[in-house]
């Protein structure tokens, strides 16, 4: 069984560099650059069949931040696995994400530079790099 990914990340060539790490470990990725494209994918994943196993997310986007994306969906996709990462995290983003709303289940937060292997390891077996 292949892990699907949904990989969130604004910058352009670290999302590129990410990306082709994961997919040449046999992952499916999807990558988008904005919580807006997010939502959108989240939004529909649910009923195309198709389960989310990990959301890898930046944690500070220039569009929102990762946090209230995975308090939006973490209950609409119960199953997924959450990643969120920072290289400057918002105290307040990274509050909400490590104190979840009642139901949510929890999430993992990365603190960027974080290696490509350490970031895999981490996709796929779930343990921190």
């Amino acid at each position: 069984m292949t892990l699907r990914v949904l990989l969130v990340e604004d910058n352009v060539e670290l999302r590129g560099e990410i990306c082709e790490y994961l997919c040449r470990r046999s992952l499916t990725v999807t990558a988008v650059g904005s919580v807006a494209e997010a939502r959108s994918f989240l939004d529909r994943s649910p009923s195309s069949g198709d389960a989310l196993d990990v959301v890898l997310c930046d944690l500070n986007l220039q569009d929102g931040n990762g946090a209230e994306l995975y308090v939006e969906f973490a209950s609409v996709h119960p199953s997924c696995r959450w990643i969120l990462m920072s290289g400057a995290p918002d105290p307040d983003a990274l509050r909400s994400a490590q104190q979840p709303a009642a139901g949510l289940p929890p999430c993992t937060i990365v603190t960027k530079p974080v290696s490509l292997r350490g970031l895999a390891a981490l996709v796929s077996v779930g343990s921190p790099p």
